[in-house]
Order: C-alpha cells, then sequence, then structure tokens
C-alpha cells in the first residue's frame, strides 16, 4: 500500500491517472440518461476540466459510441464536447468556472442548431436545446468552480455555495448512473447508499437523512420505479445515525435491514427496480472504506462558526488597539510631568547671610556654581562650610539625576511592555490557516481513553496544505508522559505517520505537540570553539520544531566570554524557545526576550540573536537578526550575505529585530555564525559552499579556521551552524 501511495505521488502517474479517469468519465456517462432525455453529464464534465481532460473525456465517448454503434444517436453530444475542446484549445489554459459555464452552453446550442438544421427540424427544436444547453452550462459551472477551490484551498467544502454545487454534481452524475442499466444491480443506487451510509456514520442522523434525500432526488430524475425504491434511504439514513458510534459494520447492517424492511412495507415493486444487491454492494463499499475515511481533505464548518469566530478576533483586536491608546496616554502624560518638574525647580538660594563680610564680599550662588571646579573666592572666611555644602548639594544633584534616568528608562520599558501586550493579541486574532476537525480530535481521544492516558482537552487541526497538527493537554503532574507512547498509539489509530514536537509546560498545564511530517525538512550541523583561555563557550545555540513542525535554529552570543556571556546568551536562546514554542509570533518573542534582558538586573548584559524560521510546506526560510554576525545562504548557485546593523538584545528598550524572508529549494545551504568568524574569513566560506562540499565538513572547517582569518591576536569564541534544505524520501 506504501509503495502504490509513493507511486501516486510521482507527477507523471498523477497526470496519467487523471486523463485516464476524464476517459473513463466520457466513456460511461456518454451513454446514460437524465429526465426522459439523454444525459449531459459528459458535456458539463468536458466543460468543467481542461484542454487535455476535456480531450480525453472526448475520446471516452467516441469509443464509447463506436463500440456501442450509437454515433449517430449522439451526434449532437459527441459534436458539442468536440466544439467545447476546440473552445478551450483557443482560448487559453486558464479558463475561469463562469467562462467554463457559457463555453459548454454556446457549443451545446451550437452542436444543436447545427445538427438540427441539417435534419430540417431547427424550429421544433430550438426551445429544447436551448434549456439543454443552459443545465449544461450550469452543471459545467458547477464543476469547474469545484474544480478550482480543490486546487487552491485543497478541501471539500461542503458549505455555503461549495455546497450547493456538490449537491448539483452528486444529483446529475447520480441519476446518469442509475440510467445505465446494468444486470442485476443499479450503479447510482449503489453510490448512493455508500454515500448514504458513510455520511450516517460520520456526522449522524443529519448527514443519513440528507444524503438519502438528495440520493432519492436523483433517483426520481431517472423514473417513478427508482424514485420509490430510493424513497426508504433518508429514513434508513436518520435511523443508522443513531447508531454511528458503532463498528462499521454494525452500522451497514442496521442501515441494510432497514432498507429491506421499509421497502416490504411500502410496497416497493420487486422486479428491476428491486435495490437489495445494490443495498447490500453499497453497504459492502462502506465497510471497506469507513476505516479509511478521513474529514483531511472534507469541510463542514458552518458560516456562522466562521462568522463567530471572526467576531471574536474582531473583540480581540480591538482591545489590543484599547491597549495602544492607553500606552499612547500615558506616554503623553509622562512627558507633561516630567516638563512640570523641570518648570518647578526652585529659585537658588543665597549663603553667606550671616557672614560678618556680607557686606563687603560678594554673595556665593551655591545654585549656579560648577559641580566640577566651584569659583569660592579665596578671601573668604567660611570658605570650608561653602565646599561641605557644595559638597552636599552636588551629591543631592547626581542622585535625582539617577533617579530621572531611572524614571524614565521604567517608563520606557512599561511602555514597550504595553506594546508587546497589544501586538500578542493582535496576533493571537489574526486569521490563521487553520482548519479544525472534531471528528478527528474525537477519535485520538478515545483511543488515548481506551489506553489510559486520556487528555484533559486535545485539538487537530489541517494546515493550509491538509497536514495535520494534534494538540494534547495534560496537568502538570504528568509532565514524565512518553510523548513517543503517546504518538505511537495516536499514529495507529489514524494511520499516519507522526513526529512529535518537544514539550511546553505552562504554569498549570503540560501540552504535547504532533505533526504530519511534512514535504520539506532540514539537516542541521554545528561546530564550537572556545576563546583561548576559557573552558565555556560563551556563545549558545538551538535546533527546535514548533507545534506544526516549523524549523528554528537560534544562535545567541553572549557579552564577552565564558561563564557570565554563556548564561545570557542560553537565557535568549531558551526563552525565545519557550515564547515560540507556547504560540507567540517569532518577532513578537524576540521582543519580548529583550524586555525580560533590559529589566532583569542593573548590571549591563546583553546578548546578539540570530534566528533561521524555515516553514517546510512553503520551504520559506525567514532570518531575523539583533546586532548578530552576518549569514551566508547558497541559492543555486548563488550565495547571498544577509546582515542587519542592528542593536543585540537587551540594550535599549525597544528592540530592533530585522527580518527577511528567502525562498529556498531542495539542496540550498545556510551558514550561521558568531562574531568570533572575522570577514577576512567569508571569501574562504564563499569558495566552500561554491564547491558544493559536505555541509557538515563545511562547518567544521569553517569553525577550525577561525583563529588564522582572525585580525587580532585576542580570540572570541566561535560557533558555526550549517542548515541544508532536503525533502522528505517519502515525497521524493
Amino acid at each position: 500500500m506504501k509503495k502504490l501511495s509513493d507511486t501516486m505521488r510521482l507527477p507523471a502517474v498523477r497526470t496519467a491517472a487523471s486523463l485516464l479517469l476524464s476517459f473513463a468519465g466520457g466513456f460511461i456517462f456518454s451513454g446514460t440518461a437524465l429526465a426522459g432525455a439523454a444525459s449531459f453529464a459528459e458535456i458539463s464534465l468536458a466543460g468543467a476540466l481542461g484542454l487535455p481532460h476535456a480531450s480525453a473525456a472526448l475520446a471516452g465517448a467516441i469509443v464509447r459510441g463506436v463500440s456501442t454503434d450509437s454515433v449517430g444517436k449522439s451526434i449532437v453530444k459527441t459534436a458539442a464536447m468536440a466544439f467545447i475542446v476546440i473552445a478551450k484549445l483557443f482560448s487559453g489554459t486558464q479558463s475561469s468556472p463562469l467562462r467554463c459555464g457559457i463555453i459548454t452552453a454556446v457549443c451545446v446550442m451550437l452542436s444543436g442548431m447545427s445538427v438540427s438544421a441539417l435534419i430540417g427540424e431547427l424550429p421544433q427544436k430550438l426551445i429544447f436545446y436551448g434549456f439543454f444547453a443552459a443545465a449544461a452550462g450550469f452543471v459545467s459551472y458547477c464543476g469547474a468552480e469545484l474544480l478550482s477551490s480543490l486546487g487552491h484551498d485543497k478541501v471539500i467544502s461542503l458549505s455555503g455555495v461549495s455546497g450547493g454545487c456538490y449537491a448539483v454534481i452528486y444529483i446529475v452524475y447520480t441519476a446518469s448512473l442509475y440510467s445505465l442499466g446494468l444486470p442485476a444491480v443499479n450503479a447510482g443506487a449503489v453510490l448512493g447508499i455508500a454515500v448514504t451510509v458513510l455520511a450516517a456514520y460520520t456526522y449522524g442522523s443529519a448527514g443519513g437523512t440528507i444524503c438519502g434525500a438528495i440520493t432519492a432526488f436523483a433517483a426520481a430524475l431517472v423514473s417513478p420505479r427508482e424514485c420509490i425504491a430510493a424513497a426508504v434511504f433518508p429514513a434508513a439514513g436518520l435511523f443508522a445515525g443513531h447508531v454511528r458510534k458503532g463498528k462499521p459494520l454494525i452500522t451497514a447492517f442496521i442501515f441494510a435491514a432497514l432498507c429491506y424492511s421499509l421497502s416490504v412495507l411500502t410496497g416497493a415493486p420487486r422486479d428491476g427496480s428491486d435495490i437489495t444487491l445494490s443495498v447490500l454492494i453499497g453497504t459492502g463499499i462502506f465497510v471497506a472504506a469507513a476505516p479509511y475515511f478521513s474529514d483531511k481533505w472534507l469541510s463542514t464548518e458552518p458560516t456562522s462558526d466562521q462568522g463567530t469566530i471572526a467576531s471574536d478576533n474582531c473583540r480581540i483586536a480591538f482591545l489590543s488597539d484599547v491597549i495602544d491608546a492607553v500606552r499612547c496616554d500615558a506616554v503623553k502624560l509622562s512627558a507633561a510631568l516630567s516638563a512640570a518638574e523641570a518648570d518647578c525647580r526652585p529659585d537658588s538660594p543665597e549663603v553667606c547671610t550671616s557672614c560678618s563680610r556680607g557686606s563687603s564680599c560678594r554673595r556665593f550662588d551655591i545654585e549656579a556654581a560648577d559641580e566640577l571646579a566651584p569659583d569660592i573666592p579665596q578671601t573668604c572666611v567660611r570658605k570650608r562650610e561653602l565646599a561641605e555644602e557644595l559638597e552636599q548639594l552636588r551629591d543631592m544633584r547626581i542622585a535625582d539625576r539617577l533617579l530621572r534616568l531611572r524614571r524614565s528608562r521604567d517608563r520606557s520599558l512599561l511602555s514597550e511592555q504595553m506594546k508587546l501586550t497589544g501586538e500578542i493579541l493582535r496576533s493571537a486574532a489574526a486569521e490563521h490557516s487553520l482548519r479544525p476537525s472534531g471528528r478527528t480530535a474525537a477519535k485520538i481521544i478515545e483511543q488515548l481513553s481506551a489506553h489510559g492516558v486520556a487528555p484533559l482537552r486535545a485539538s487537530a487541526c489541517f494546515n493550509a496544505v491538509n497536514r495535520l497538527t494534534v494538540e494534547l493537554y495534560y496537568s502538570t503532574e504528568n509532565v514524565g508522559l512518553s510523548s513517543s507512547r503517546i504518538r505511537d498509539l495516536i499514529a495507529d489509530g489514524l494511520g499516519l505517520e507522526l513526529t512529535a514536537a518537544a514539550p511546553v509546560c505552562s504554569a498549570d498545564e503540560l501540552r504535547l505537540c504532533f505533526y504530519e511530517k511534512p514535504e520539506y525538512t532540514v539537516e542541521v550541523y554545528s561546530a564550537s570553539v572556545c576563546a583561548e583561555g576559557t573552558e565555556v563557550s560563551g556563545d549558545s545555540s538551538s535546533v527546535f520544531t514548533d507545534g506544526g513542525g516549523i524549523c528554528y535554529i537560534t544562535l545567541s552570543d553572549g557579552m564577552g566570554t565564558g561563564k557570565s556571556a554563556a548564561v545570557d546568551s542560553h537565557m535568549v536562546t531558551a526563552l525565545f524557545r519557550r515564547l515560540v514554542c507556547g504560540g507567540m509570533d517569532c518577532v513578537t518573542a524576540v521582543k519580548m526576550v529583550n524586555s525580560v534582558m533590559v529589566g532583569k538586573s542593573r548590571d549591563e548584559s546583553f546578548a546578539t540573536f540570530d534566528a533561521l524560521r524555515f516553514d517546510p510546506d512553503t520551504h520559506t526560510l525567514t532570518i531575523m537578526k539583533s546586532g548578530a554576525a552576518p549569514t551566508l545562504i547558497k541559492h543555486g548557485n548563488d550565495v547571498i550575505k544577509v546582515s542587519a546593523p542592528t542593536f543585540p538584545v537587551g540594550i535599549i528598550e525597544a528592540a530592533e529585530v530585522y527580518t527577511a524572508e528567502h525562498e529556498t529549494e531542495e539542496g540550498d545551504m545556510v551558514i550561521a555564525f558568531s562574531d568570533g568568524i572575522s570577514e577576512n574569513e567569508f571569501p574562504f566560506i564563499r569558495e566552500l559552499l561554491s564547491g558544493n562540499g559536505n555541509i557538515k565538513d563545511i562547518v567544521r572547517e569553517t569553525a577550525v579556521k577561525a583563529a588564522a582569518f582572525a585580525r587580532t591576536s585576542h580570540t572570541d569564541d566561535v560557533t558555526v551552524i550549517g542548515v541544508k534544505i532536503l525533502r522528505n524520501k517519502q515525497y521524493i
């Protein structure tokens, strides 16, 4: 099964399979009927598809006509499909759904008018062909709309306009299959039964009733007999939906028994419209398909839920704006109070009033005296007292200035923290491309509960490329819980291969995250050399993935060397990792780390920060820098240098974060390093990258040769990290 899945991922195989399906569609539906007339299913199929697939459908219809000797009877439909192929040939490869519908309707009308004119029946058939063309064009529009949304969103949405389009397509093609006239079995009934019982099992009574009713309507378009036989499907789906939590075999048995019993009670005819064998085949297909069914490609989220989410996001966004407004008002008030304090400085007091020589000696103004070199008269008899008083006043001035500076820094730090709070709320309010799957989450909880490791809460979502991410929340008492065991249990229950992210703890809860392997991954190597005379490197680095599989590679260089620098750099990387894994935006996380570093102590301490964020779904690399050394990227045959003149983390209250995005492809390399690497070594590193060498050897050579390229004899800690973009084996 896995080899077959890997083979189907090959582009050539997928193209051949899609062309074969288009050919089969044209072959099967060209001999069907609808509402007492010839069906337009194959015409609408050709109109909705692109040029190559429309040609394949036309070929299938021609082969069917030749093999059954019915070319003359279906000449109008065959000609219409030929016109559609010709129109698509001249209209280009990109056609909107509306254009597909118009092309289909016009081609059907032209074909019908041409044939009717040749046989002399144009006036009588004009109204019929007009209606036939409009119906075929509308169905073609619905099909093209669904193919367009499916290609863009990678998901089948059964809500809103898409839901209506799917209903139209399902009715037309199910009714067409009803008219095939196979011996002893009805293809339309088999399809309708399989879909109805699957909907009842997956979505309960509502799903079974709706799909059963639509199937019955499709049967009514064929003949009253088929409608009477299919009238039991909604009732059977209603009752079968109540037992959907049991095994698929039980649901199938109940649905089949209800269909047989209700058909007997209603007195359904027992001739060619007998559905007994069709029920058995349809429920058998359901039993075989139920274990593999997933809502990964199917969305039933109603519009009202999306509106509720949007409303909640608006409230959060408004709250963030309120916080920003309060911050701005606080800054203005602080500035006004500071100005008032400056204006209210008391007048300089006069001294020497009690001196006996006060009338003959000029008075000395202490407030106006120079702090560094006070101009005290040499003839003053109270020179000593004046110097002591001046010393006290100077100490008071210094203390006042320090207090003002501290207040100003505290106000700036508070303002920055309020700004960060607003950014965090704004980030939470932003619409994320995640589609929740309640069915998958319930299945995970059921699987884990059966093994005694049930979580407090579970969340399962599909991202923009339909890759599953799972979040489980436990109390902090379960910190020692094995992530690998939980992963294996979920993988067995879902039949998927999952990867576990690092656990994240809050004050009260433990979060475990798992995700499907993405298409791309990274290979990371690092090498470090301590500064001369030290045993501990002041650089710190880490490699981790968040809950969705996005990879982060971080590097921080602490101020100086040794243990004190290592403490600062390790604090920066550890805080960033915890905040990002907790769900914070990476740029906001850097600003939060900067705020912590600024306020952690009175001593000056800072560290550079360099981070690489790799999105494995879009293979996009985001570089973030705060006072860090340049980064070299090898993309194709080019080597790009990325640098930014920003301050390190912990120097100023408002963090400076440089970000840049770069598109990558398989085989690209990235070299990041600390300040211990001199720019004199850059040509050497470029040469290594251009030589298509092994990434591990490049990292090792760069670190070993750092001392040889250093500009001074004083060495610094050296850390080199190499990253190579790869594709996972299952996608190769």
